[in-house]
């Protein structure tokens, strides 16, 4: 399993600050910082399950599972899931998803899981659920 997070710095941004909105969402093995062009993005990198813990504790928290599993699902396909958090919220300790584009004003954090069968991620993630409880509780895929 390879997890990849990028968010892009911008020039009016606390770098401190969009760090630690990365990291109320995972734990990364690697961080860095890449420049690309005329920007500079923060990547976090990580290759367990365990990294996304604490994105998998928010989402039964905030009881968000079916609108995190409908966003999850929309940009994902079999060998990859795809999602975009709200970089705002994330420095405040709460788990929004958004679009790729417009609704972060400061930009999103881009989310990608590759190498394990994308089905069972988010079945671990945002299992489906009947009334809001999830059908099903499993283990972080393999």
């Amino acid at each position: 399993m390879k997890i990849l997070a990028e968010v892009e710095l911008r020039p009016t941004e606390d770098e401190a600050k969009v760090k630690s909105a990365l990291l109320n969402i995972m734990t990364p093995c690697r961080l860095s910082i890449n420049e690309r062009g005329s920007s500079k993005v923060l990547v976090a990198e990580a290759e367990s399950p365990g990294a996304l813990e604490k994105l998998h504790v928010k989402l039964r928290r905030q009881q968000i599972l079916d609108a995190a599993r409908a966003m999850m699902l929309s940009y994902s396909n079999k060998d990859k899931v795809l999602f975009y958090l709200h970089k705002q919220a994330a420095f405040m300790d709460v788990v929004a998803f958004c679009q790729p584009e417009g609704e972060s004003p400061l930009g999103s954090i881009k989310v990608e899981i590759t190498g394990v069968d994308a089905k069972a991620v988010v079945d671990w993630l945002a299992p489906p659920t009947l009334k809001g409880k999830p059908l099903f509780e499993g283990g972080p895929p393999r």
